[in-house]
């Protein structure tokens, strides 16, 4: 199975960042108009407590995580099926038949497209499959590839 274009870590660890920064500043928000309607010590402590706890788990999320999901994240592409394994602490593996291929998607959101990578996007009848963080010239021999070898597959049914 293949790995991701190593550049995805960091686009993976850049998005953790935005949702950080969003989640912190809900918390800080949230902080301003609580701590100081708090009397006791207790609470005061309990609330700086609690900030610490998301601050790590944020700067885990950024850091850590990351590098474990792209280590996980494989796919292979074969002549009779696509297959994605990915996850963090659960791990999927999820085997697609080309001949069940009704749509291939290539997208890319600004991050991405700062770092010349890719997503390709792949549509069944019973769901999506995605393969993330490929660069643009390996999302695009995926997407040719599977074309190629689904119109193969329509001639040769309409042969028989």
């Amino acid at each position: 199975m293949k790995s991701l274009d190593k550049k995805g870590i960091t686009v993976m660890r850049i998005n953790s960042l935005i949702s950080g920064v969003i989640a912190l500043l809900i918390i800080g928000i949230i902080a301003i108009f609580i701590y100081p309607e708090i009397e006791n010590i207790l609470g005061k402590t309990l609330i700086i407590i609690i900030s610490l706890i998301i601050l790590i788990i944020i700067l885990i999320n950024i850091l850590v995580f990351p590098k474990i999901r792209y280590d996980r994240y494989k796919y292979l592409v074969t002549d009779e099926r696509i297959e994605v394994k990915k996850g963090l602490f659960l791990i999927t593996t999820s085997i697609i038949q080309i001949k069940r291929i009704q749509k291939i998607e290539l997208s890319n959101g600004p991050i991405d497209r700062k770092f010349n990578l890719s997503n390709v996007e792949i549509y069944t009848a019973a769901g999506t499959v995605d393969i993330k963080f490929l660069s643009n010239n390996e999302a695009r021999e995926i997407s040719d590839k599977v074309n190629e070898l689904l119109k193969n597959k329509l001639e040769n049914k309409n042969e028989n």
